[in-house]
Parts: C-alpha cells; sequence; structure tokens
C-alpha cells in the first residue's frame, strides 16, 4: 500500500472515530452450516468442481461504543475428496481466519474495517507430480495479508439484514510439497488476493438468540512468485448458511 493510501485511511478512521460514541457493549459467538454452492478449485493441472459438503463457520465479535472487532473461521475438520486426472485420489483441506477491526458510524449503520486474512490448505495427491520418481505428495501452503471492508447494518422487521465485503488485494506465502519416495521437498512462494462477500439476515428468536441466514462468496486465487505467475490455486464458492448467534 502506498503512504498516500495509508494516510487516505487512517484519514478515514480518524474520522469515524471522532464522532459521537454509543455507550454500549455487545459480544456474541456463533455457528453457521455452510454446503459448498457451485464450488470450483483450480491448480496447475485440473479443475474440479467440489461436492456440496457442508463446513462449520464459526464465528464471534465484541464491540464497544462504535468500535468492533470480528472474526469468522473455517477449521480444518472437513476434508473434500475428489479425483484428478493426472495425480489420481486428492484430498483437500481447508482452513481460514479473518479477523477485522471495525470502526461504525454513529446510526451504527455503515462501517469501515482493517484485518488480517491467513489461509492454510493442505492437499494429499495418491500420485507424486514430476518432480518424484514415484509414491504420493503432499502440499502445505499458509498464505497471509491485510484486507479491507465495507459493512451495512440495517435494521429489518424482527432483526436486522448485514451485508459486508472484503478484500483481501496481497496474500504472501510459501507452498511446501514433500514426497513419499524420498525426494528433497520444494518451496515454492506464492502470491494471492481474496474476495470474500457475505449477505445474511438476522432474526431475533428469544433473549439472547438470534438464527441466521444467509450466503457468503469466497475467491480466492495464488500463483507462483516466479516469472510467469503460473496458477497455484483457486477456490471459489457459493456458501449458503443457516445457523445461531448467542449472545454473551
Amino acid at each position: 500500500m502506498t503512504f498516500a493510501r495509508c494516510c487516505a485511511l487512517a484519514g478515514m478512521l480518524v474520522a469515524f472515530a471522532a464522532a459521537p460514541a454509543l455507550a454500549d457493549s455487545a459480544a456474541s459467538i456463533g455457528l453457521t452450516l455452510s454446503p459448498i454452492a457451485g464450488g470450483v478449485h483450480d491448480s496447475f493441472n485440473d479443475t474440479i468442481r467440489l461436492p456440496p459438503i457442508p463446513v462449520p463457520l464459526l464465528e464471534a465479535s465484541a464491540r464497544t461504543s462504535n468500535f468492533e472487532i470480528t472474526a469468522y473461521g473455517l477449521p480444518p475438520l472437513v476434508s473434500i475428496p475428489y479425483t484428478n486426472a493426472v495425480q489420481g485420489s486428492v484430498a483437500l483441506r481447508l482452513s481460514i481466519f479473518d479477523g477485522t477491526f471495525r470502526i461504525w458510524d454513529p446510526s451504527r449503520h455503515v462501517a469501515v474495517g482493517v484485518g488480517e486474512t491467513v489461509y492454510n490448505q493442505t492437499t494429499h495427491y495418491a500420485t507424486a507430480d514430476s518432480f518424484a520418481t514415484g509414491g504420493g505428495e503432499r502440499q502445505y501452503s499458509r498464505i497471509a495479508g491485510a484486507h479491507y471492508e465495507v459493512a451495512v447494518r440495517i435494521p429489518f422487521r424482527a432483526g436486522t439484514l448485514e451485508t459486508s465485503l472484503r478484500y483481501a488485494p496481497v496474500l504472501l506465502g510459501t507452498q511446501v510439497s514433500t514426497y513419499e519416495d524420498g525426494t528433497p521437498s520444494r518451496f515454492d512462494p506464492e502470491r494471492g488476493e481474496q474476495i470474500d462477500g457475505n449477505v445474511r439476515y438476522v432474526h431475533h428468536v428469544g433473549p439472547h438468540m438470534d438464527a441466521v441466514l444467509g450466503v457468503r462468496y469466497v475467491n480466492f486465487t495464488a500463483a507462483y512468485d516466479r516469472p510467469g505467475h503460473p496458477l497455484s490455486d483457486r477456490n471459489a464458492a457459493l456458501l449458503p448458511g443457516f445457523g445461531y448467534l448467542w449472545h454473551l
């Protein structure tokens, strides 16, 4: 990010922070089950349509006045199996952590935020790539970087309609490839980006509980950080979800 952009972002945050604070606080935790709809996984040698496996998304938030810290994550509990035409049976496991610091306007309808996205992926291939003489292969990558967010929250009937858009323009990491036949491990730097959009309706169902119905769109793309920038991974999916929030 350039110095001018840093100054612009800092000025925006200061302007929001200078608005009259709302003297109250709240905290919540939540769980949503989101089946993968229309999911696509691209790697260097194939494109796979992901099966509609329900993935659990965890979330938590804490707010004081017009300041809020919110986080959501996909724990590494679900392994997605598929078959690769070149490398046979494949097991793909993802985990995501996304934490954001938000500042709301005085009406608490619009917020801007900045945070961190951490993306972990482990893939096991039954057949290794051409760098090995035989056996299987396991690839592991962790890629992370800053993201920026705009969020809107509008009262609607007995609840609220919420939407957010996050963009992580630069995610950096390294893919590590290990081989079962003893071939030396490979270390390939990666550079990626991610778009994350979310729309949901939060409906009060009790004094300390809300029901959540919505849809999230995630599009993550990474390329190897070398001449030509060949594709490393792309994961894109719609995640319709239903879950609950518990107020603490």
